[in-house]
């Protein structure tokens, strides 16, 4: 079965890792329960941050037509379809991302380019990480709407974390301890799990 892999932060959530790391015994997850289970925890994230989050960033937060025409752009150079596209807006904006292609290892391979068109990195003052979108969820699936990964940060201080998933070690477009655009760049400690599907628990990934 697949495995799920994630890197989180802040540091608070290391306790609840931990045990979570202890307690696990449950079966393998299907891809799109790990998928939407993944999405629930970052959807969490954004409206905590909207409540609680430091308000005095700016995200520039382009529109979704301008988000689609960043997509369409970086889908006639990497052969995927978009399929929705969702903007939310828990203070600023945030996106939600399908596209699907069959050619799994070249998605893989083009994901942190894909991540680095639509949301591009240039930091200002009034916002330190330099992301359009205070946040985006990022699944790719096949033809057939099977997810086999995904990718997602949140950035409002201080619910900042991200993280991601794929149905084999391969397939992970992130190397783990070489975090890329759109994911953590922190000197922060940062937390890979796995979810072994042949075990059947979380574990920890070095």
């Amino acid at each position: 079965m697949g495995r799920v892999a994630r890197r989180l932060l802040p540091l608070l959530l290391v306790t609840a890792l931990g045990a979570a790391c202890a307690t696990s015994s449950t079966a393998a997850t299907s891809p799109a329960r790990a998928v939407a289970q993944a999405k629930a925890e970052w959807l969490e994230e954004l409206r905590a941050a909207a409540k609680t989050g430091d308000r005095a960033t700016r995200f520039p937060s382009p529109s979704r037509a301008i988000l689609v025409e960043r997509l369409r752009r970086a889908e006639s150079r990497y052969g995927f379809r978009i399929v929705p596209v969702r903007m939310l807006r828990p203070l600023q904006g945030a996106s939600v991302i399908v596209i699907r292609s069959d050619d799994k290892q070249r998605m893989a391979r083009a994901i942190p380019r894909i991540i680095e068109a639509f949301n591009p990195h240039h930091p200002t003052p009034a916002n330190p990480s330099g992301y359009d979108f205070e946040g985006y969820f990022l699944v790719a699936e096949t033809s057939r709407g099977v997810p086999y990964l995904a990718t997602f940060n949140h950035w409002r201080a201080p619910h900042v974390g991200g993280g991601e998933w794929a149905a084999g070690a391969s397939l992970y477009p992130f190397p783990h301890g070489q975090p890329r655009i759109g994911l953590i760049a922190s000197a922060a400690l940062l937390l890979r799990h796995r979810h072994d599907g042949r075990e059947g628990r979380l574990r920890g990934a070095h």
